[in-house]
């Protein structure tokens, strides 16, 4: 079965445009607001040290890398050093070496860093309790939506002399959507249920996986078999 979140809506604007330039317009205030670095080690109850030590792990990948703002179908800015923090949901840009600011969540916003797109999708109308997609691959019916969370784990200190300290850390986890008509669809964690989600073209993807040697726990390999399947319908 598959895991309706039926309270995402999406604003219709079009995807496939990301790669394509638009009117620039750099007037336009994208900026949510300031981060102050030197507050984060003290959210976590760290030292700075310890912080420097696993800030890295809060992020989809650390290093600023640059990309473009769209809004509905038009590049706003280009160029634009950014990364996307999965421990507080931002999509963080880069001002100078040693500030950088939160893009302003809007449903009409989305970003291209590199050859991932995100997308900011509300939840019951609320971009507050909304949240950043990324992208993996996009269907005349289905898309292919990924959700990646970093939780943060406090430091586990020994009670006894055989025991070890665990130092604190930001775990990653993923999950993966299919989207339908402004719809998300929680995909299941293993490859026979995922299956049983393409019921009506079942046997044709078995076939396809098979003789392709895919593994649909590999992220590359399910975004495959979503497009093969969406050919299909």
């Amino acid at each position: 079965m598959l895991f309706a979140f039926q309270g995402f809506s999406q604003k219709n604007f079009n995807r496939k445009g990301a790669g394509s330039s638009g009117a620039a317009n750099n007037n336009y205030d994208f900026y949510l607001r300031t981060i102050d670095i030197n507050q984060k080690s003290l959210t976590f109850g760290l030292t700075e040290a310890e912080f420097d030590a696993i800030k890295d792990e809060a992020y989809a990948s650390p290093n600023f890398i640059e990309g473009n703002i769209y809004q509905d179908d038009k590049m706003v800015k280009s160029n634009i050093p950014m990364r996307y923090n999965a421990y507080s949901d931002e999509i963080e840009i880069a001002i100078d070496d040693t500030n950088y600011n939160a893009l302003m969540k809007d449903p009409s916003i989305y970003v291209k860093i590199a050859k991932d797109i995100y997308v900011f999708i509300p939840y019951e109308d609320s971009n507050e309790k909304g949240g950043y997609f990324n992208i993996l691959a996009d269907g005349k019916t289905y898309d292919l939506y990924k959700k990646t969370k970093s939780i943060f784990l406090e430091p586990v200190f020994a009670t006894t002399s055989y025991g070890k300290d665990r130092r604190a850390s930001f775990d990653k986890e993923s999950t993966y959507y299919l989207m339908k008509n402004g719809t998300l669809y929680e995909l299941p964690g293993n490859s026979s249920s995922i299956l049983k989600v393409m019921d009506s073209k079942k046997q044709e993807v078995k076939t396809y996986v098979k003789e392709n040697n895919l593994d649909l726990r590999k992220e590359a390999d399910l975004s495959k078999v979503v497009l093969y399947f969406d050919s299909l319908l």
